[in-house]
């Protein structure tokens, strides 16, 4: 029952003004950043090293500030280069699919590579990283509501430190390439961090939420994982889409249509690509010297400051924009 408050509980009333004021306060003012003497420290572990596909090939695990895997494991391929300096190169990171695994990536693109490699495309460096979790195995490459998995964060921070070493790279020297699921991912952690990527590679990848195993909890998390809520960021990459003509997988028929159109609508450079075939490793063995030629790479900068955790860039889903003007010609190509 609604009883009015008498004068006598005046006092509680103030102190209630005063509490609800500090708080105002304290959610208007700017948050600090997380700093690097508060980050836990990275601890890499090297498996291996061999000679694959004539490159030189390192299987190492890195540690990740999650309960899944707080070790995550990763490969790095560095192909052939004679008189090149491996630190002058570009990293581009390959995102599998689910079910997937890293050795699915590599074993279907590195002959690629490197036959592009020769033919006069510019080397870079190829990571192909675990994005696997046990709490929600359908991950999406993301971090999970609950903190199980925090495969963006890793990914976005140790993964790089531990791969580009003492010249972390800037994001006109960094690409990241998906398939399938790993589309997604490489999509929505672009989009999460235009500061650390440049180009964008999704091969029969999806641009909407596709959670299966609960990794996201409530519409704020939701909201952050769609990629239609960052086309700001969008506009700050590069886009190569390609989809099988063949490829009537749920949810990704249809998919490069659709986000091209929003990309074009915007004005954004995009390339699509719809292959015959369907969805499998052949396809993405056939999209990778097309993608390959056409990346387009800055000159080797000087080093930046190694990527920190920082606010979660998903939890500020940026408004969609409404094109005013008709998308240029000249802004799409196919290739």
């Amino acid at each position: 029952m609604h009883v009015r408050p008498s004068i006598h509980v005046r006092p509680r009333l103030i102190a209630e003004a005063v509490l609800g004021l500090w708080l105002l306060l304290a959610l208007l003012l700017p948050m600090r950043p997380a700093q690097s003497s508060n980050a836990a420290p990275i601890t890499i572990t090297t498996i291996s090293t061999t000679i694959y596909s004539s490159g030189n090939l390192v299987d190492m695990k890195v540690s990740s500030p999650e309960v899944d895997c707080p070790s995550r494991e990763l490969f790095k391929w560095t192909p052939p280069l004679g008189n090149l300096d491996p630190q002058t190169l570009p990293v581009v990171y390959f995102l599998h699919g689910w079910p997937g695994s890293p050795a699915s990536m590599l074993s279907s693109t590195t002959a690629q590579l490197l036959a592009s490699f020769k033919a006069g495309a510019k080397p870079f460096i190829a990571v192909f990283p675990d994005g696997n979790a046990k709490s929600h195995i359908d991950s999406e490459w993301a971090d999970s509501s609950d903190g199980a998995a925090m495969i963006e964060t890793w990914l976005t921070t140790n993964a790089i430190t531990a791969v580009e070493g003492s010249r972390i790279r800037s994001r006109d020297e960094r690409a990241i390439v998906g398939f399938s699921m790993g589309g997604y991912g490489a999509s929505i952690i672009a989009l999460h961090h235009p500061d650390l990527y440049g180009q964008v590679v999704s091969l029969a990848g999806y641009f909407q939420v596709d959670d299966l195993t609960g990794a996201f909890k409530g519409s704020v998390k939701i909201a952050s994982q769609s990629p239609a809520n960052f086309m700001n960021s969008a506009r700050k990459l590069r886009w190569f889409l390609a989809e099988a003509k063949d490829d009537f997988t749920i949810p990704i028929h249809g998919q490069m249509a659709a986000w091209s159109k929003k990309l074009l609508a915007l004005k954004i450079p995009t390339s699509t690509n719809a292959p015959t075939g369907g969805h499998s490793f052949i396809f993405v063995a056939k999209e990778a010297p097309l993608f390959v030629r056409w990346f387009v790479w800055a000159a080797a900068s000087t080093p930046i400051p190694t990527p920190l955790p920082s606010a979660t860039p998903s939890q500020h889903p940026q408004p969609e924009i409404t094109p005013s003007t008709s998308p240029s010609p000249s802004a799409t190509s196919s290739v």
